[in-house]
């Protein structure tokens, strides 16, 4: 689906929620977003185009759900259809090696200098915290100005981890905590609609046996998962 078409469909939904001006135009964003300016009238959107390969069946309803999210329903849920599509394989297959490549200072090596993230990927398995998925993707970042420890992709499955804890000072009970924070997420799968969900996230955080020695750890480093 190209520019003209995304246009095309979101100014027929646009229309039905009373906008007379609507563009619409796919982004190379990083991660799958949608950005929207408008007022009462017109709105212009920069759609991810992550979804340029969707079909109209897909796009319609999603665009339903933005109109519905600007009039201020924010509780508004992802359809079956946009979700089922954002959560198949084929799109993982596509769109993860688009999103690896945009993701500028990430390692195509788990192996760092002092540690390797698929060690602990390994021990997290072997302690029942984990199952295995082959299509999760690793590596490592510069932390730059950051103190987190990691960030993860649930769509992508793609999990970064901050070369902050690539260091003899980190144990590993700490850096297999900080792995597992974020692959939590992933487990979790994606969400959609916008109600949090801390409470299901401490859950699982809660499983890891050690996770108070971990976090006491975590912020004698001034680091945070």
């Amino acid at each position: 689906m190209n520019n003209t078409e995304i246009d095309r469909i979101f100014q027929s939904v646009g229309s039905r929620y009373g906008y007379s001006d609507v563009t619409a135009e796919y982004s190379p964003f990083r991660e799958f977003r949608i950005k929207w300016q408008r007022n009462y009238k017109w709105a212009n959107f920069e759609v991810s185009d992550y979804l340029d390969t969707a079909p109209e069946s897909v796009m319609v309803p999603l665009a339903d759900t933005i109109f519905m999210k600007i009039k201020g329903e924010s509780d508004v849920a992802y359809p079956k259809e946009v979700s089922d599509w954002l959560t198949s394989e084929e799109f993982l297959r596509s769109k993860q090696p688009v999103y690896l490549e945009r993701f500028t200072g990430l390692s195509r090596s788990t192996r760092g200098r002092c540690r390797d993230i698929r060690d602990s990927y390994e021990r997290l398995i072997d302690d029942g915290l984990l199952e295995r998925d082959d299509d999760i993707r690793f590596g490592w970042v510069r932390p730059g100005n950051s103190r987190a420890t990691g960030h993860s992709s649930i769509l992508m499955k793609v999990v970064s981890m901050s070369e902050l804890l690539d260091s003899d000072s980190v144990n590993e009970i700490v850096m297999d905590y900080c792995l597992y924070a974020q692959l939590a997420h992933i487990s979790m799968g994606f969400n959609p609609t916008n109600k949090r969900r801390g409470i299901q996230y401490d859950e699982m955080l809660s499983r890891y046996p050690l996770r108070s020695e971990a976090e006491g750890k975590l912020r004698r480093l001034s680091m945070h998962i």
